[in-house]
């Protein structure tokens, strides 16, 4: 089965969609349980947490506007992701205890494969 690393080195298109795209073609959901990806619901549900929670320092669907939805984590944190940048937004939604990564969402989750990614919010995967 292909790995986040071998994509990673692979891709050279590093659109967040196009990214999905080959997790659900090549049925990489599997290679991880930490992560649930991408489906309308899940994206829905994101965004509806976000109205839900509207405060100062909640994140915005607005100021997301340019992020793609990647996935969620089983600690119910998210991953959004531009084509150069992804951003980790912890289940509080605070604007001040996300991260940013100059990653691709390629290179991102092959840095959590390879257990490289120094991160607060997102767990070691074993």
């Amino acid at each position: 089965m292909i790995t986040f690393h071998e994509i990673a080195s692979q891709i050279t298109n590093n659109s967040p969609n196009y990214f999905l795209e080959i997790v659900n073609t090549n049925h990489l959901q599997e290679l991880t349980d930490y992560f649930i990806f991408s489906t309308e619901k899940k994206q829905q549900n994101f965004y509806q947490t976000l109205d839900f929670l509207a405060d100062d320092g909640i994140w915005t669907q607005e100021e997301l506007q340019e992020y793609t939805f990647i996935a969620q984590t089983i600690d119910s944190d998210y991953v959004l992701a531009t084509d150069s940048q992804t951003l980790v937004i912890p289940y509080s939604c605070f604007k001040s205890d996300s991260e940013h990564f100059d990653l691709t969402i390629a290179a991102f989750f092959s840095s959590v494969e390879q257990g490289t990614l120094n991160s607060n919010v997102i767990a070691k995967i074993d």
